[in-house]
């Protein structure tokens, strides 16, 4: 909406027509209440720039508290008042601002008493007639007006400093610092408190009793002493320390942050602390405090996990294993780990080889992503200067920032992480036991072909370093060994046939051994430690017979069975062999049904 369809609708719709404050002005215009005569609408221009705007004013009593903070509304232009908003035309839809409008000229002719929802209203200009019946004045309301109260010199000047001449969608930043600064060390003692509640809230919004309130509160603060107040001074506060209002630099700024956060915040308003804890984030990010990176704790614990799992090689293998084991279960409770003491170093060595595969960390463990964020978001945050610069956190995350957005990369773990490492590491598990002869052979599943070569690759890679850390150390210090060697040999390859040649190199590539087949009366009499109970339940899933009477008498549960089974089971199988389906029953996992057959039913046949 313009300005010309804003004086149409106002004449089409209710008789009136806005008249020049002054005669002959062009810059301010102003609707009256038939009857006070009070001001209760203004329409003017406002420059921005290169830039005029139409700007409408509109008295809108408590009903402009509500509707202050919505898209193009704002504090009132012309004039400082709590009953008044203000309204960018170009910004707001039509039927926003011709709503907002039907409330003021309600309040208007209602002189000033608050609108009832679907009040009738109805307003007929005068006119000139002959009738015994003539117009009278009607006497004004008695208003009553507040004792103000006396506001100190230094809060006098700091409203004074208030530039209404920027527009407060860019202004409304600036002119919160710059006033902060004249009261950066402000100190008062007011006895009342005043509640205070308001979006993004800024000195402007508050009135002379809730400036003193929040000053006093501010004042005690700092002293130490910390109270309960309405979350809309918290705000002012946290935004003051962001822009290093009443701070000495951005250390003293950043410790003025996280003692709120400890000391207010955690114990008396909890809502906050999801803001807070981005905002001094972006705090240490914007001023660049290198010495507070433990802001980022969190990330930094998540970047140091993703890096040790890329660069294996650059820690020792404990370390490694322990990362591993906080991504895969199934690592946390292999039996095959129990048995064979160099378990640890086989799979450290087997990760080396998958991590240089490639595709093997996007695909199984977790993905970079760009991310963006601004800067301050939702906090009123001035900037003074607006720098393009870069802030490393650590080796894997370096925040750019631009024109108040930051830009940075992230590693996120896949979606299903956990099992598709599973499979990976019961894979591995599988061939260290085909390798070297460990306990009964598990079934395989599925995983690409270029990803068990590299397990293959893995454990022949760890066969070679452990036969090389078992061979003696024999130093000798010839002068000439290198020429010594290199003449035996010359002599040796002369003697060799080709045939003999090609044996050799045959025995220097370690043959991955083929699984043997086990000898069936080889397979232990015994039922794996399963007592009675667990025996009988496990035999009746297997054959598929009712087992719901016997658990019932002898007062047993399903769920308990089932786990001491899979975790008795899992040295021989490498997985749970049974599971509940979405009827939540028992059975047996069908993967494992053969091997099952095999070990438990062998003698019925």
């Amino acid at each position: 909406m313009n300005s010309n369809e804003l004086n149409k609708f106002v004449f089409q719709k209710y008789g009136l027509k806005f008249k020049p404050v002054l005669p002959g002005s062009k810059e301010l215009y102003v609707l009256s209440s038939p009857i006070d005569q009070s001001y209760w609408a203004m329409l003017s221009r406002i420059k921005s720039g290169e830039r005029y705007f139409a700007a409408l004013d509109l008295r809108c009593g408590d009903f402009s508290e509500v509707i202050r903070d919505l898209p193009g509304f704002s504090t009132p232009f012309r004039l400082t008042s709590d009953d008044w908003v203000g309204v960018l035309l170009e910004k707001v839809d039509k039927r926003s601002i011709e709503n907002a409008f039907d409330y003021a000229f309600k309040l208007a002719i209602n002189g000033g008493e608050k609108v009832v929802d679907k009040q009738p209203f109805l307003y007929i200009p005068g006119e000139e007639v002959d009738s015994k019946y003539q117009e009278q004045a009607i006497p004004k309301r008695r208003k009553i007006v507040k004792k103000e109260i006396e506001l100190p010199e230094e809060l006098r000047k700091m409203k004074k400093a208030y530039d209404y001449s920027v527009l407060p969608a860019k202004g409304r930043n600036k002119n919160f610092y710059h006033q902060g600064m004249v009261v950066q060390d402000f100190r008062d003692n007011f006895t009342k408190v005043v509640p205070f509640l308001r979006y993004y809230p800024t000195y402007h919004d508050m009135s002379d009793e809730q400036l003193r309130t929040y000053f006093t509160w501010r004042t005690k603060l700092r002293d130490g002493k910390y109270s309960k107040v309405d979350t809309s001074y918290a705000f002012v506060y946290i935004y003051e320390v962001l822009n290093n209002i009443g701070c000495k630099d951005p250390e003293d700024g950043y410790e003025k942050l996280t003692t709120f956060l400890e000391n207010y915040v955690k114990k008396f308003d909890l809502e906050i602390e999801k803001y807070l804890t981005v905002w001094i984030k972006d705090y240490v990010i914007f001023y660049q405090l290198s010495s507070k990176r433990d802001a980022f704790q969190e990330e930094l614990d998540a970047d140091l996990s993703y890096h040790i799992l890329l660069n294996p090689e650059e820690y020792d293998d404990e370390k490694v294993y322990d990362e591993l084991k906080k991504l895969s279960p199934y690592l946390a409770k292999c039996k095959t780990a129990e048995k064979f003491q160099k378990f640890l170093q086989v799979i450290v060595q087997i990760w080396q080889k998958l991590i240089n595969t490639e595709t093997f960390f996007k695909k199984y463990v977790a993905q970079r992503s760009t991310q963006y964020h601004n800067l301050f978001a939702g906090a009123v945050f001035y900037y003074k200067n607006n720098p393009a610069f870069e802030f490393g956190v650590d080796s894997e995350r370096t925040y750019k920032v631009k024109n108040g957005v930051v830009e940075y990369q992230i590693i996120f773990p896949i979606s299903r992480q956990q099992t598709e490492l599973n499979l990976v590491f019961h894979e591995a598990d599988r061939l260290i036991r085909q390798f070297f002869k460990l306990g009964r052979p598990i079934k395989p599943k599925k995983l690409e072909g270029k990803y068990l070569q590299a397990i293959k690759e893995g454990i022949v890679a760890f066969q070679r370093k452990d036969e090389e850390a078992k061979r003696p150390k024999i130093e000798i210090n010839f002068a000439n060994l290198g020429q010594i060697r290199s003449d035996a040999s010359v002599t040796r390859d002369s003697l060799l046939t080709e045939e003999e040649k090609k044996l050799e190199r045959d025995e220097l590539e370690p043959a991955f051994p083929a699984p043997e087949k086990e000898d069936p009366e080889e397979i232990p009499e015994n039922n794996y430690s399963l007592d009675q109970d667990e025996t009988f339940f496990l035999l009746a899933l297997i054959k598929k017979e009712n087992w719901q009477d016997y658990l019932k008498e002898h007062h047993l549960m399903a769920s308990i069975l089932a786990d001491s089974i899979n975790e008795k089971l899992f040295d021989e199988i490498g997985d749970s062999v049974i599971e509940f389906n979405e009827q939540d029953q028992p059975e047996i996992v069908e993967d494992y049904q053969e091997d099952l057959d095999e070990i438990f039913l062998k003698k019925d046949r």
